[in-house]
């Protein structure tokens, strides 16, 4: 029986994702918060800022996320961070039956207000009338995935049925997906790995070399880890896909948006100018507030994400901040030991 998908978010995430679905053989719909836009995309079939790939006219295009939640086995969120609860309170306020429908998140960050997760808000706003609430995460640009370069990924959730049926569902043989139980580390991790991906970005723009960028994604990792394990997460995941390998490819790929607007920042420009030039959303912006709020409710320190966000919102120079990290008390590099992280 072909699976029904609504896939919630049009831009390049989220159209790779229709686009390797409609391909397994799904009947896909796809949703555009904006009327305008989605006329435009379900004309043009593919995104002027994204040129990968071409969507099949069979793919359905729309603006009335009725139609695009209504009677689907899966609905998959591919919206910013900042814009995910509100897209769940329409879904809800649809009335939209979704006992037999899995939902996935592929949305990666904190809320601002709340500090809660996106999987935490989805079962906030959608309440328990629904198979299971999985996320999909790991290293996963889509400029590559939609060239079907090889690619691994987790899919994660609390209820092991719904990790299983998100695994199925984009598992193909240029998508790896693996499964886990641990959905508070993979989202934290995924989550976090931005704000790391903003400083490595800084490195870039401040010129520095790869002895500086090494450190900073070692150590980088041990904050994540640090807030992660706080938050519920098992030690192991934060050196998986959805902690590690995430890390890696927003730390120096080309195509990380997140790298790129620290790198616009290091160079001299205002968070506003690289905010503008890079176009798509930034997701470690805001992850960034949210991580220094956590670090203050969990009492721990987490010295380069603290001077990212000062960066960002207190107008810091990068190099006094680089300063600042470099002249810091000595300290011991201490180990990961079982059940716990000590830094």
């Amino acid at each position: 029986m072909t699976l029904k998908i609504g896939v919630l978010g049009a831009g390049s995430w989220g159209t790779t994702i229709a686009n390797l679905l409609f391909e397994k053989g799904c009947s896909v719909t796809l949703w555009e918060f904006d009327e305008k836009k989605a006329r435009e995309l379900a004309m043009f079939r593919s995104l002027s800022f994204f040129p990968y790939i071409t969507l099949s006219k069979e793919l359905i295009i729309t603006s009335d996320i009725s139609s695009a939640v209504k009677n689907m086995d899966f609905v998959v969120f591919v919206v910013p961070s900042h814009t995910l609860r509100a897209t769940a309170k329409k879904v809800s306020a649809c009335g939209a039956d979704l006992k037999n429908t899995v939902i996935v998140s592929a949305t990666k960050g904190i809320e601002n207000t709340t500090l809660k997760r996106m999987s935490e808000i989805l079962e906030e706003e959608l309440g328990s009338g629904t198979k299971g609430v999985a996320v999909l995460s790991g290293p996963t640009h889509a400029e590559e995935v939609a060239k079907k370069i090889p690619t691994a990924a987790t899919a994660a959730s609390k209820n092991e049925a719904a990790a299983r049926a998100a695994q199925e569902l984009f598992l193909c043989d240029y998508f790896r997906v693996y499964s886990s139980p641990d959905i508070a580390g993979v989202e934290t991790g995924a989550a976090l790995k931005n704000v790391l991906a903003i400083a490595a970005g800084i490195c870039d723009g401040l010129a520095l070399g790869d002895n500086t960028k090494a450190a900073l994604v070692t150590r980088g990792l041990r904050e994540i880890a640090a807030l992660g394990i706080k938050m519920g997460g098992n030690p192991s995941t934060f050196f998986g896909l959805s902690g590690l390998g995430d890390l890696i490819v927003t730390a120096f790929s080309k195509h990380s948006r997140n790298r790129g607007l620290g790198e616009k920042i290091g160079a001299g420009k205002t968070l506003s100018e690289s905010e503008k030039e890079i176009i798509m959303v930034a997701e470690g912006v805001k992850t960034s507030k949210s991580a220094v709020e956590l670090a203050k409710k969990y009492s721990i320190q987490l010295p380069i994400i603290e001077q990212v966000y000062r960066i960002l919102y207190e107008n810091k120079s990068p190099r006094e901040a680089l300063m600042e990290l470099m002249s810091r008390e000595a300290k011991s590099e201490t180990v990961l030991e079982i059940g716990r992280l000590c830094i």
